[in-house]
């Protein structure tokens, strides 16, 4: 019975992915009735719709796990603090970005007049990634089953610990100085731009404390490989999507003037990459 149960359980765990893109092409598709948009416009709300959903759902395989285990043992408590933190400067970041008229305005004077490329999936997405993040973290501290940690893991904790506190103050203090000193929007612009590089930073070093998680247990259990799956699909095509409206506005300064979500893209696929052959080749069970 156990046995039959696992297999169920695996053939449902590969329904993550094609149902997260089946998903997400049938939204897009439906936010175009009614509509009056050129192919290219089609395909990058399809894009968006669709890698919305694959990033999306990707977090929700690993909530599943936690649950059907109850441990937590394989998933890095300091992957998920610097997700938490970077998640929430990301959305602070997109929300603005669309619905802030005087930013889009600054915007638009500082880059001739071109709008921004921040959509609304990219401000459902952000802010539906800080809550699961947030979901996780209380799933970390309910279960709670981690061993001692080593001398190079604490060393590790202390180093993100500090990192997060100076990048959460850091943003804070200069919030604080231009809400109470500035006037102009460019101000705001030039500290969402700030803070989006601080996510970009996060994104480029958050994945490592899973690898070396990983490598030193010598073994992903604990850490699925769907949320992996999910997230490159997700990363190649958001960034099919920034590429593809750049090149439909003849304006490429959209992809520097949102770096958070080109880095994003790209470095989520460079460490899915890494996990998927330390899952099927490396540490394979």
């Amino acid at each position: 019975m156990r046995i039959d149960e696992g297999v169920r359980r695996c053939r449902l765990d590969d329904l993550w992915v094609p149902g997260a893109v089946c998903l997400g092409i049938i939204i897009g598709l439906l936010s175009l009735l009614g509509g009056q948009s050129g192919l290219g416009q089609c395909i990058s709300k399809v894009l968006g719709w669709t890698y919305f959903c694959a990033w999306s759902v990707s977090f929700y395989p690993q909530l599943f796990l936690n649950y059907r285990r109850r441990s937590v043992v394989g998933l890095s408590l300091d992957f998920q603090m610097l997700n938490f933190v970077g998640f929430g400067f990301y959305f602070a970041f997109n929300a603005l970005f669309f619905w802030s008229t005087g930013i889009q305005e600054s915007y638009r004077n500082a880059h001739d007049g071109h709008d921004s490329a921040v959509k609304l999936n990219d401000v459902v997405f952000a802010g539906h990634a800080f809550l699961v993040t947030t979901i996780t973290l209380l799933q970390i501290a309910m279960y709670n089953d981690y061993p001692p940690l080593e001398h190079a893991e604490r060393r590790v904790r202390y180093a993100v610990l500090v990192f997060l506190f100076v990048a959460v103050l850091g943003a804070a203090m200069v919030a604080l100085w231009i809400g109470t000193t500035q006037k102009c929007c460019a101000a705001w612009l030039t500290f969402l731009t700030l803070i989006s590089e601080v996510k970009v930073a996060i994104s480029v070093v958050k994945y490592c404390p899973q690898v070396w998680m990983n490598y030193t247990r010598q073994s992903t259990e604990g850490w699925t490989i769907h949320n992996v799956l999910l997230d490159f699909t997700g990363g190649l095509l958001s960034v099919a999507q920034l590429v593809l409206d750049a090149g439909m506005s003849h304006d490429w300064s959209a992809i520097s003037g949102d770096p958070a979500k080109f880095m994003l893209g790209n470095v989520s696929v460079l460490f899915d990459v890494i996990f998927m052959v330390q899952h099927y080749c490396l540490y394979a069970a």
